[in-house]
């Protein structure tokens, strides 16, 4: 006798049981022929029509007891059915079966000890297993609002002897960035989109060629991004943005006291009606939100014009702000690509028509555990209003690698 392999071909099996209940004219419902087949044992069963047959009525004038019984005829037709193509498939197409009911593993089974003192005995008895008669209801609460915040906290330090041979100067350098998050749970609210991101990113090196100070700034963003939209279609919304960023802390030029930065010098508020497109995978590890502003309103702010020209910035000579209307999109994505490895990206630009200013800020995290990460974080910037540069032209750029610790909270 030739040996079968066999193997749990259920997709197989599944397309061959659909397409005999599709000979079945009845009422559908739920069929052995859809369950992997166990062989239990061959059974001889009679042949019959595929088809029902017609249900025949006679009409005489006595009076009888009216009883309906093509429920009766219904069940044992379909208990036909299904012997007799069970036996069938085992007989013709023995590798679809899966299972053979002789070799089937018990299920578990659980043994309970007691001990009678008084007749120094132990009594092994199995366990009768407790089957709830219904399944206890799961008592949980929908949230509206989802909270993340992130901090990380960043290094690098070199040590340099005075007598080193080949020179050099011991430095230090730290970044810390805390991000805190606010988005409204679609799944609860389905038609409505809200998100407010607040972030806060500080870099500081040692800065030991500056004669008037011992460290520089590198680093210094205040950021709050916030939009809000209704649904138009099924991934599509009406939405409104804002974006305002700013620098907290003053810095300086390298031995000088000209102020390079401080609060709101520069500022920039901007504001934007348009769409906004928002998908994500199953796992939800794969985001992206895409919004279009064709009106746009951008503001720019030179609070200190005592101590920093303003028309470096795009504002008029002695004016502390200036307008400008028109168009800016906004592009986030969000990846994890491993467990341990994950990017984040924003591209936003704005146009008067004039002039183009828009900026990608790209993050890739590497998580070594819980509390310790390694990021690389880079900035590239392209604004055709500010001061050509014969190296970069237009645009500019920044990349900072660094080690440190990091902190995530979810609720």
């Amino acid at each position: 006798m030739d040996t079968i392999s066999v193997v749990d071909n259920t997709e197989r099996l599944l397309a061959e049981a659909d397409s005999l209940a599709r000979l079945y004219r009845g009422e559908a419902r739920k069929s052995v022929m859809y369950l992997p087949i166990v062989f239990t044992g061959y059974d001889i069963v009679p042949e019959r029509g595929i088809e029902r047959p017609a249900f025949v009525y006679r009409t005489t004038d006595e009076p009888e007891l009216s009883v309906d019984s093509r429920w009766l005829d219904d069940a044992r037709w379909q208990s036909w059915f299904e012997r007799y193509h069970v036996m069938r498939v085992a007989f013709e197409r023995p590798e679809l079966v899966p299972y053979y009911f002789a070799t089937m593993a018990e299920p578990p089974k659980e043994f309970a000890d007691t001990v009678d003192i008084s007749k120094n005995k132990l009594k092994i008895e199995k366990r009768k297993l407790e089957i709830p008669e219904k399944a206890p209801e799961l008592d949980y609460k929908t949230i509206s609002w989802i909270h993340k915040f992130d901090a990380s906290f960043q290094f690098s330090q070199a040590y340099i002897s005075e007598n080193w041979y080949q020179g050099g100067n011991n430095n230090l350098n730290i970044i810390s960035d805390l991000v805190y998050s606010l988005e409204l749970n679609q799944a609860k609210h389905p038609n409505k989109l809200f998100q407010l991101d607040i972030k806060y990113k500080l870099g500081v090196n040692s800065a030991n060629d500056d004669q008037y100070r011992k460290y520089s700034i590198n680093e210094d963003l205040f950021q709050v991004n916030s939009k809000f939209g209704l649904k138009a279609t099924k991934k599509f919304y009406y939405s409104t943005s804002l974006q305002f960023k700013t620098q907290l802390l003053q810095n300086f030029k390298s031995n000088t006291y000209d102020l390079s930065a401080s609060f709101l010098t520069p500022g920039e508020l901007n504001a934007g009606i348009g769409m906004t497109y928002n998908t994500a995978n199953k796992k939800n590890t794969f985001k992206f939100d895409a919004s279009l502003s064709p009106l746009s309103y951008n503001m720019k702010i030179c609070r200190a014009i005592h101590k920093m020209d303003p028309t470096t910035l795009g504002i008029d000579a002695g004016e502390h702000m200036g307008h400008e209307v028109g168009s800016s999109g906004e592009f986030k994505l969000s990846w994890m690509l491993t467990r341990d490895i994950s990017m984040s990206a924003r591209l936003f630009a704005f146009t008067d028509y004039s002039y183009v200013q828009s900026d990608l800020e790209t993050t890739i995290n590497f998580s070594i555990n819980k509390y310790l990460s390694t990021q690389i974080y880079a900035h590239l910037r392209f604004d055709d209003s500010a001061t050509w540069n014969d190296s970069w032209q237009y645009w500019q750029f920044k990349e900072i690698l660094s080690f440190g610790l990091q902190y995530k909270f979810r609720m």
